[in-house]
């Protein structure tokens, strides 16, 4: 137990005063036996034995007197107080240990602490504080030296600038022999005084709290009581009235049952034995009928007390509180069902709110997330983040796109629209943060953004594959007249493969306007061994040579109805993808096989329907797959190579021309272990209808007819006006469409038909056959175009031509054309 610091202090006084007064008794002791006279009367010595026995006792004397010095000095050295012994005029004759200690620690002035100065003048010239009490010392210990008083008692304070400090002066006369003078100590009393202080400023405080606390229990919006042990109320405040609408003289002596909501009886029956069994109660809510017949809610915070067996009471009505709770809870679960991630970070940027949005979209729970650093969950951009907290700080708000990390590692674009909110002093308090997931819109803006560069590609290819289709139909064309002038086997054979070439020309030119316009593909019966004999060619002439190809083809394989270029396109795009998964080497096996699917197969897999299909495999011996690339692996643009080393659209685009075969496509893979791409493509099953060889029909003549041809390419004209006029026409030449326009209004009679190009400058294809049909209604047109899309076909069905001829075309499908369009008038 702390010892009473007043009590310890009285001890150590008595302590001081007691040692002092054994300082005295040893003194006058020392003093006798050093000046005390031999009896040598009765001694049997006689005189030379009195003698000895003198210088005996001389010795003894002064040993004595040296052992009372030391033992003077050990007395006043072991005292705590500050101690000094004055000669008759105050002079400072010698000091013990701890008031050399405190002379040392305060700089007092002398050369030996002090000793041999007049303690008297040095309290009469002290300034400062303490200067009045100085001056009292002074006083005090002339009057002891004087023998005016026995003793002289100051307290007094002397404080230095770190610490307050008060001391008691004891001055107390000393004769001894020759020597007189005073004893002078100085106890530290600094505690007790401390002690004195607070208690002082204790009951001061209790003496005002006293005069205001019936005050403060009327004018405190709580209601304070007392209730007996049999639950009635023995003593109210006012505040019982503003709580529940009754004056304290009408509660007094009810029970508190009586007020208490009924649902609530059993809850305050409960807490009320706790309280009896001594736990004291805080906190606790019960609902309470008020006067006017409303409920409040009321906290309790009660002791129950073994002394009175009474229970005091405080009771506090916190019916706003629990209505913005609800109001709150209500406000909460509709922010929770926002689809936006709303969290608020206090200062330090720790996280403080996180509704459900933010578990959605970040995938971290409230509590996970609440108390955590916000740039060590989400991980945002740095450089970023920093210049939001600037702008945060100039214009209290900010907003901006910031890519953030969710738990588990994904990556998101957020749409942030950030607060700060200050506290009244206008410091920064917290920040509210409202961000909206944006990752997906990303995605669409970036492949918009991709769609119309490829459009803009398209529109080139277009372009490019009209120049194309120009420079073929000059040579297509001119075959057939080579044909005939060089009839010989050599020539026939060079012209064999000039015509070849030219017609895989004019199919690269039919992919290029498919890519760009999106033609469908022609449904031809497939042989799709062949296709993969083809792909085996490609890849063992471009891809590396550390990449092994095998291929498995049954003899009885299966035909497929389709576009051979758009699975060509299939095959190739696969291979593209096997070959980039063996950065070094490995194998690549094409194999096809004929599968059946029933009923119960088909009800497994919603893709596949009950019948007939070939099977095509792609497979590597490459670095595998893992299940998120997967998923992810059919989807436009997903791509995990490098930036500038892949589309992303190789695989989305075979899966689309899968399906437009009305097939499917599944995918195996395995990390470490390769992957499958299985083809499922349904098979033609009706019987082939090829036509039996035949010797080839002779090409159709005409019979002297003018044939009107217009064109803006110089070579098409030509080449066609040769054509024409080996096999039996007569052409006239236009190279625009107002220039037709005047040439057939010339000869309108004798024009028998007209070959026009669609697109041509000064008046195009379209504009030039209704001026013509305005012309003649009757007239008979034959429309070509590089661009052979549907919508030029309809535009020129519309128009009421019939005949229509995608460039580049052979000299044998022009004049069968030009032969059935003449043939009814022939």
């Amino acid at each position: 137990m702390p010892t009473n610091p007043i009590i310890a202090e009285e001890e150590s006084e008595h302590e001081v005063t007691a040692l002092v007064r054994r300082l005295h008794e040893t003194l006058e002791r020392l003093q006798k036996l050093a000046g005390g006279e031999v009896d040598a009367v009765h001694h049997p010595g006689g005189q030379s034995y009195l003698l000895h026995e003198a210088q005996e006792k001389l010795r003894q004397s002064e040993s004595a007197q040296r052992g009372m010095a030391e033992m003077q000095m050990a007395i006043l050295n072991a005292l705590p107080a500050h101690i000094a012994l004055l000669d008759a005029q105050g002079a400072i004759l010698s000091v013990n240990e701890a008031w050399r200690r405190f002379a040392t620690a305060n700089v007092l002035p002398g050369s030996d602490f002090g000793v041999g100065q007049n303690y008297l003048e040095v309290c009469t010239t002290s300034q400062g504080d303490c200067s009045e009490e100085a001056d009292d010392s002074a006083s005090g210990i002339r009057r002891v030296l004087c023998g005016e008083a026995e003793e002289f008692v100051l307290e007094y304070p002397c404080h230095s600038p770190a610490e307050k400090r008060w001391f008691r002066l004891m001055v107390t006369p000393l004769q001894e022999g020759r020597l007189s003078g005073a004893v002078v100590m100085h106890v530290n009393i600094t505690e007790r005084k401390l002690a004195e202080e607070a208690v002082r400023e204790s009951e001061e405080g209790f003496r005002q709290i006293s005069g205001q606390l019936a005050k403060v229990l009327d004018s405190s919006p709580d209601a304070i009581c007392t209730v007996d042990a049999e639950g009635r109320f023995t003593q109210m405040s006012a505040g019982c009235e503003r709580i529940w609408g009754y004056r304290p003289d009408e509660m007094i002596g009810r029970p508190y049952l009586d007020f208490v909501h009924p649902e609530d009886h059993p809850k305050s029956n409960r807490v009320a034995a706790e309280i009896m069994a001594g736990k004291p109660a805080a906190g606790f809510e019960n609902r309470y009928l008020c006067k006017d017949g409303s409920v409040t809610h009321i906290t309790w915070s009660s002791r129950w007390s073994a002394d009175d067996r009474s229970l005091f009471a405080v009771a506090r009505d916190n019916t706003a509180r629990h209505q913005q709770e609800e109001q709150i809870a209500e406000q909460a679960a509709l922010i929770d069902q926002a689809r936006d991630a709303i969290l608020v970070r206090d200062s330090p940027g720790r996280i403080v709110f996180w509704n459900k949005g933010a578990e959605r979209l970040y995938g971290w729970t409230s509590e996970e997330a609440i108390g955590r650093l916000f740039d060590e969950l989400l991980r945002p951009d740095s450089a970023k983040l920093d210049e939001a907290q600037r702008d945060l700080g100039q214009e209290s708000e900010w907003s901006g796109e910031l890519e953030k990390v969710t738990k588990t590692g994904a990556k998101v674009v957020v749409d942030c629209r950030w607060t700060l909110l200050r506290d009244e002093a206008g410091r920064p308090k917290s920040y509210l943060h409202i961000d909206t997931d944006i990752t997906e819109l990303k995605k669409i803006e970036h492949q918009f953004l991709r769609a119309q560069r490829l459009e803009s590609i398209g529109t080139l290819a277009s372009g490019i594959a009209h120049d194309l289709n120009n420079v073929l139909g000059p040579i297509m064309m001119s075959l057939e007249l080579l044909k005939l002038r060089f009839p010989d086997p050599a020539s026939q054979e060079l012209i064999t493969i000039l015509e070849c070439s030219g017609q895989h020309g004019t199919e690269m030119v039919r992919q290029v306007l498919s890519f760009g316009r999106g033609i469908d593909g022609l449904k031809l019966e497939v042989q799709v061994g062949n296709l993969i004999a083809d792909m085996e060619k490609i890849i063992k002439e471009t891809f590396s040579k550390n990449i092994q190809v095998r291929t498995r083809i049954p003899h009885d394989l299966r035909t497929v109805l389709g576009d051979p270029t758009q699975l060509h396109q299939v095959l190739l795009n696969l291979c593209v993808n096997a070959r980039d998964a063996m950065p070094g080497g490995g194998t690549l096996t094409l194999s096809a096989e004929n599968v059946d699917f029933d009923g119960h197969y088909a009800a497994m897999d919603s893709e596949a329907k009950p019948g007939s299909y070939l099977r095509v495999q792609v497979e590597d011996s490459g670095t595998g797959m893992p299940p998120e690339v997967m998923e992810r692996i059919f989807d436009p643009f997903f791509t995990t190579k490098e930036p500038g080393k892949g589309t992303g659209l190789g695989l989305a685009t075979s899966m689309t021309i899968v399906r437009s075969h009305d097939g499917f496509l599944r995918l195996y893979s395995e990390v470490g272990k390769g992957t499958k791409f299985r083809i499922y493509l349904p098979a033609h099953t009706e019987p082939s209808a090829r036509p039996a060889a035949t010797a080839e029909v002779e090409l159709p003549r005409g019979r002297g007819e003018w044939i009107l041809v217009i064109d803006d390419e110089a070579a098409v004209r030509e080449i066609t006006r040769q054509t024409l006029e080996t096999f039996g026409y007569r052409v006239v030449l236009a190279g625009d469409g107002a220039e037709a326009v005047a040439i057939y209004a010339a000869r309108t009679a004798e024009i028998a038909a007209v070959l026009t190009d669609m697109m041509m400058p000064v008046m195009d294809g379209p504009a030039t056959i209704q001026i013509l049909l305005h012309i003649n209604p009757d007239v008979r047109i034959i429309a070509a175009s590089g661009l052979s899309s549907s919508a030029g076909i309809s535009e020129v069905t519309r128009l009421g031509v019939k005949y229509f001829l995608a460039k580049p075309y052979r000299a044998k499908t022009l004049l069968q054309t030009l032969r059935k369009l003449l043939e009814p008038v022939a």
